[in-house]
């Protein structure tokens, strides 16, 4: 879910800078299969723990396929995307989709069990708008969408490790969200969010004051809800849904700005 959620989000991001057509499919092909490289490896590389904890949802521990076949598929993935990045969007901005990738295996293999397991979905999202708007005209990307793209990707991995944060602390293994505890890491979450939602408010605010009022008042409904919701499924999921709020209103701040 999360590996088709995240290539509609930069696709739909990409059509709101201009591309169309054919090369808005080869993006959004690019993106998937490159998502795909980062959910095989990190399945494979995670298989032992996954076994020892008990995640019945994954590949490996449903013995649905092992965790060789996985690495081979993530690689193969890998090279693909990595040729269709540069066919697509040129030798510059393609390099900044293959950095973004790499970033994610780097957060498979080394760094997702580390207090800078955040570090590599700033950097992978942060450049996201680069790839695109070089791929598309040569062009720098506006530094409010980078910005927006690395705190909706550190956002978007705090509000995802929430649900397994109790399973990994009991198998001894870290990430941001381990240290800090359930409650902090709610909070970082919150206040990443808030300045994300305040800069889409401020530059969507010239062109269009209601759009800059839906994102606040968004924004504000989301806390209140939150506050009011005990259980962490719940808190999870108003997070995730303010996390998309604020995805669908950076395409919709860039398509008409």
């Amino acid at each position: 879910m999360p590996t088709i959620a995240v290539s509609l989000v930069i696709t739909a991001f990409a059509w709101s800078l201009g591309w169309t057509g054919w090369p808005l499919v080869t993006v959004f092909a690019a993106i998937l299969i490159g998502q795909l490289s980062v959910g095989w490896s990190n399945d494979a590389f995670d298989a032992s723990l996954d076994a020892r904890v008990g995640r019945t949802s994954k590949p490996t521990v449903a013995l649905n396929v092992s965790a060789r076949a996985l690495w081979i598929a993530a690689a193969s993935a890998l090279l693909i995307a990595i040729l269709l990045s540069w066919a697509v969007a040129g030798w510059l901005g393609g390099s900044f989709h293959v950095f973004a990738i790499l970033m994610a295996w780097l957060y498979n293999i080394r760094l997702s069990r580390t207090v800078w397991s955040w570090l590599p979905y700033a950097l992978a999202f942060g450049v996201m708008p680069a790839f695109l708007s070089f791929g598309f005209n040569d062009e720098p990307p506006t530094v409010w969408a980078v910005a927006v793209f690395a705190i909706i990707g550190v956002s978007a991995h705090l509000a995802n490790a929430l649900p397994d944060a109790d399973s990994d602390a009991g198998a001894g293994v870290g990430g941001l969200v381990v240290r800090l505890g359930i409650r902090r890491s709610v909070l970082l979450c919150w206040l990443l969010l808030a300045l994300g939602s305040g800069v889409l408010v401020v530059v969507s605010f010239s062109a269009s004051i209601w759009l800059a009022l839906i994102i606040a008042g968004a924004f504000v409904s989301a806390v209140i809800l939150g506050s009011r919701w005990n259980h962490r499924a719940g808190m999870f999921h108003v997070l995730i849904a303010m996390v998309g709020i604020d995805v669908a209103a950076l395409v919709f701040v860039t398509a008409i700005g």
